[in-house]
């Protein structure tokens, strides 16, 4: 028994000492992910048992593949060890370049929707620091010559390997930039009307929402008829970072913070805006989106509220010979022959709500002489929006032209995009204004006026703009509360990063609370956050935090 004992530690032991390489590759790689920082709290929130669970187990399957590996002879169990690491060092990154802790509900939402994620996986290893991909190579190394590498002879090249991939992972984030600056943001001398007490009549309403993006990138450019620099200074929220729960906020006013996909009922569909306009005000209701809506639920949503949905579906069968489609969408230039199969009723008026999707990564852009391939995603973004643009003059030019009502261009986003600011990329993950603020405007076809709110939010936008077409029909109260365009509009907003606790916010009087879940740091800031600081005394903390828990539940 004993000599049984001894032998199966000596082969335990001669085990470990032949994995020992590849061992503490996986447990270096593991210990360092997530922000460069000696926080316990920061460190434990990024090491869940999920990564903890998905470590060990990858940790054992390779050593069985290498056993495997020695006793077969085969370069099958070599090649299966090194996607074993690939997978390993990806899933990893996944947490590092979204800044957030991955979870079975993440894991399960991108194998049932893989048929459009795989083609962000490009972008999604285009933000991958120097130090991963060093850390790949040097495991593919010694994966490559775990025979010829004797860990007894060459513990310096292992050790130089090592402190290699420590030193590059610790001076990542000291030579990242936190944010994107912008050098060649225009500026408008003239501001634009702010307050708008009432819409006279009951005129065609086309409500543009864009795809991804923020306030500060559309505020660069201008085009025939809006110059986009005059959003400069104004402010506009939604409250969750994700396409399918912001437009669900836009059509009903309700957030549902809580919940990661739309909770449906009668009441809710009832009295949604499109509903409303229909029944109150004899609008004809009709959608066309350039996405999907077989995606998150959607497709029980918006056939229920509106008279006639488009989707991607629909315009791929009508136009697809014409017009090119990507993973996430199409080339938005479908939109206006979609728009002449609409035709004004006599005395009915139109609301048509047109969902884009260029700007969706990875980012298409239709000009067959783009070099797409060897652009960053940022600049293929902003080539992207610059393509949006030109659809959306071209959508006012057929309004001014055909429609014989008078007609609103209501302009904004289902949320924004980071490019790296605070660390973050995409979107879904941070609440800071690259994600969160959105641009709005109301733009008068016939007249060319542009009304742009100081400040307001997606969750306000339907009693608004109910507001706006029946004055003084809500309560005086809840007016205050929630019609944007009048002087005494207070904003009160709490919002939250999508499937995940990474952040929570409020934004109130005139300031914006950014709570880290991972740190328990409490950010207090100016709504164009330049002005920042650590909220230090714990009364106010917790009063803040105490309001955010209050309204997600």
């Amino acid at each position: 028994m004993i000599s049984k004992l001894n032998k199966l530690g000596k082969s335990l032991r001669s085990l470990f000492l032949e994995n020992l390489s590849n061992l503490l590759l996986y447990i270096t790689f593991y210990v360092f992910l997530g922000p460069s920082t000696f926080s316990f709290h920061v460190w434990f929130y990024f090491h869940g048992y999920l990564i903890t669970t998905f470590t060990v187990l990858t940790v054992v399957l390779d050593f069985f593949l290498q056993k495997k590996e020695k006793i077969k002879k085969s370069n099958r169990y070599l090649l299966y060890r090194l996607v074993l690491w690939t997978l390993f060092v990806m899933i990893l990154g996944y947490q590092q370049v979204y800044q957030t802790t991955l979870d079975l509900s993440l894991v399960v939402y991108f194998f049932h929707h893989l048929f459009i994620l795989y083609s962000d996986i490009p972008n999604f290893l285009y933000q991958w620091n120097l130090w991963q991909w060093i850390g790949l190579v040097i495991g593919y190394y010694l994966i490559l010559n775990q025979e010829v590498l004797d860990l007894k002879k060459d513990w310096v090249k292992f050790l130089f390997c090592l402190l290699l991939f420590v030193s590059f992972r610790c001076a990542s984030d000291l030579v990242s930039p936190n944010t994107i600056q912008n050098p060649n943001l225009l500026t408008s001398t003239s501001r634009p009307k702010t307050e708008l007490q009432s819409i006279t009549g009951t005129p065609n309403i086309v409500l543009v929402l864009l795809e991804g993006v923020p306030r500060k990138h559309l505020s660069k450019l201008k085009s025939r008829y809006i110059d986009y620099s005059k959003l400069s200074g104004s402010h506009f929220w939604i409250p969750m970072p994700h396409t399918s729960k912001s437009l669900f906020t836009w059509m009903t006013g309700e957030s549902q913070l809580s919940n990661t996909r739309m909770q449906l009922n009668d009441s809710l569909l009832e009295s949604s805006l499109p509903k409303l306009l229909e029944t109150k005000y004899g609008y004809q209701t009709e959608m066309i989106y350039t996405q999907s809506i077989y995606f998150e639920g959607m497709e029980q949503f918006f056939p229920k509220i509106f008279g006639v949905v488009w989707d991607k579906s629909e315009l791929e069968k009508k136009y697809g010979s014409l017009h090119s489609s990507f993973s996430w969408g199409m080339d938005d230039r479908v939109i206006l022959p979609s728009i002449k199969q609409i035709s004004e009723k006599e005395n009915k008026p139109i609301f048509l709500f047109l969902g884009l999707s260029q700007t969706h990564s990875p980012y298409f852009v239709s000009k067959k002489n783009f070099d797409g391939q060897w652009k960053s995603p940022f600049d293929r973004y902003m080539e992207s929006l610059l393509e949006e643009v030109e659809v959306l003059d071209s959508i006012i030019s057929y309004l001014k032209e055909n429609f014989s009502r008078d007609t609103i261009v209501i302009l904004s986003a289902d949320h924004g995009e980071s490019f790296g600011e605070e660390g973050a990329h995409a979107h879904n993950y941070s609440l800071f204004n690259q994600e969160t603020d959105v641009p709005f405007l109301l733009y008068f076809v016939k007249s060319g006026q542009i009304y742009i709110p100081k400040s307001g939010s997606s969750i306000h936008f339907k009693n608004t703009l109910l507001d706006l077409l029946a004055p003084n029909v809500l309560q005086e109260d809840q007016l205050k509360q929630t019609n944007f365009f009048k002087s005494n509009y207070q904003l009160d907003l709490v919002s939250k990063t999508w499937n995940s606790e990474i952040q929570k916010s409020w934004i109130t009087n005139e300031k914006k609370y950014i709570y880290h879940s991972d740190r328990d740091l409490l950010l207090e800031m100016d709504f164009a956050e330049e002005k920042r600081r650590e909220v230090i005394d714990p009364k106010l903390k917790q009063r803040v935090l105490d309001h955010i828990h209050a309204e997600i539940r």
